[in-house]
């Protein structure tokens, strides 16, 4: 099965390699990166005093955000750190947030491309965040014996739906884990009916929940909107949206702005390929009254909408919204699922969200369960947000149920750690350096 895998992965890096090119030139950074993902890193990273390195690979920007506390912990235990991400914004993210420490990009899953990472790198264990699980990666750590565990990891629906009809497949995989610490406890039975061993899956809970702090911070918002040059005002911060998400908000707002003449909206969409496009659309709709957070001093006076475009701010602004839209969720070409809610959440913010948000299934049933989110429908967006902004009380109760559940749950990454304890990893095999790739 492996050199059958092995063989479909050549055919299809080999038949996308043309899409590989065309995206390096619309963007040279990306090419930069899976250069590196295929050679791997030019230089040996020697490591820490002697210490043993934990190798966290998180796929990209939310897989970095979740992998933070994580990360923290792991440098608390005295280990040595490298992290690796796929993505160009995954990268960025990484460097932002753990500086400091080597951040790679992820080898890809030739037997080559791991040889030469794990040449230069050498870590005693690998940790992967959520996702992002490679079968010949884990085939080539485990005849190291370099032990791979999988960690606030989660099926959605529709993964969980396609992997099962390969489960054979799968299985194979999945035993080559050391351990799996799963989100939920249906995760872990997920987990185990698609093959892996019941004694390696444990439940340790989602590392989002460790992200920010829980405790309100009166003076956080006006300080957010003197740094990046927006005028007070009550504001929707719509968050982590995709394509054709930003015009139906765009339009609730409008809607709900002649009710509310005090009302602002921010949006951050996800890709930051996509901030020029956003750029125009919110011109388009406020002339003359749009500001973007890449030019504090162009801030027009009476500003009504603004660009949340840059990196790795997400999570803070939130502390300047009255309501957060996560996105992901309304109707677009994208396939939806949803994004991570709990940064509003656990600033306090109410949090609304598109019927499309399975991806984070559990995540959101406990949150409509205890009164901190709602499901709108698109159609429905801006009769919802006045009803809302009628109610100051109402919303307050929102945020505070919704601070309340998401500090309830803290934890999750010394509770991943005591299941996966990097001091009961074995040795790692030395690595070869003749021609032969060990795999």
């Amino acid at each position: 099965m492996r050199a059958i895998y092995q063989a479909i992965y050549f055919l299809g890096f080999l038949l996308s390699s043309p899409w590989w090119v065309l995206r390096g030139i619309a963007n040279p950074e990306r090419l930069r990166v899976t250069r590196a993902r295929l050679l791997g890193p030019p230089r040996i990273l020697p490591k820490l005093d002697g210490r043993k390195r934990a190798w966290v690979h998180a796929l990209s920007l939310g897989e970095v955000h979740s992998a933070r506390e994580l990360v923290r912990e792991l440098k608390a235990k005295g280990l040595d750190v490298v992290v690796t991400s796929t993505t160009v914004s995954g990268l960025a993210m990484a460097r932002a947030s753990f500086p400091g420490l080597p951040v790679l990009p992820s080898p890809l899953d030739f037997r080559l491309s791991l040889k030469r990472f794990l040449k230069s790198t050498d870590p005693d264990f690998l940790i992967i965040v959520e996702t992002d699980v490679w079968p010949g990666a884990l085939a080539g750590l485990k005849r190291r014996n370099i032990p791979a565990s999988l960690v606030s990891a989660r099926l959605s629906p529709r993964s969980f739906a396609n992997y099962r009809r390969i489960r054979f497949f799968w299985k194979g995989v999945l035993s080559m884990l050391s351990h799996i610490a799963a989100q939920t406890e249906e995760d872990r039975e997920n987990f185990i009916i698609l093959g892996a061993p019941p004694d390696k899956v444990g439940v340790a809970g989602n590392l989002k929940f460790d992200q920010g702090s829980g405790d309100p911070d009166p003076s956080g918002k006006e300080r957010i909107l003197k740094e990046a040059g927006w005028p007070e005002g009550r504001y929707i911060l719509a968050g982590s949206t995709h394509t054709g998400e930003e015009r139906l908000i765009v339009k609730a707002y409008l809607a709900a702005l002649a009710e509310h003449p005090e009302l602002k909206l921010c949006v951050a969409p996800r890709d930051r390929q996509r901030f020029a496009r956003v750029w125009r659309l919110l011109q388009e709709a406020c002339p003359g009254h749009a500001a973007r957070r890449s030019e504090p001093e162009a801030t027009p006076e009476g500003a009504k909408v603004f660009l949340l475009d840059s990196l790795g701010e997400l999570e803070r602004f939130y502390a300047i919204c009255d309501i957060a839209i996560i996105g992901k969720s309304f109707p677009g070409p994208h396939e939806g699922g949803g994004h991570n809610p709990l940064e509003a959440s656990a600033k306090g913010k109410p949090v609304l969200t598109g019927p499309r948000c399975h991806n984070f299934k559990w995540m959101y049933q406990a949150l409509l369960k205890c009164g901190a989110a709602e499901i709108v429908e698109a159609g429905k967006l801006s009769e919802r947000l006045g009803r809302l902004l009628d109610d100051p009380a109402g919303l307050k109760a929102m945020g505070e149920e919704g601070r309340d559940f998401t500090m309830a749950h803290r934890g999750a990454a010394k509770r991943t750690l005591a299941l996966v304890d990097p001091e009961d990893f074995g040795e790692p095999e030395p690595l070869e350096t003749g021609s032969g790739d060990g795999i």
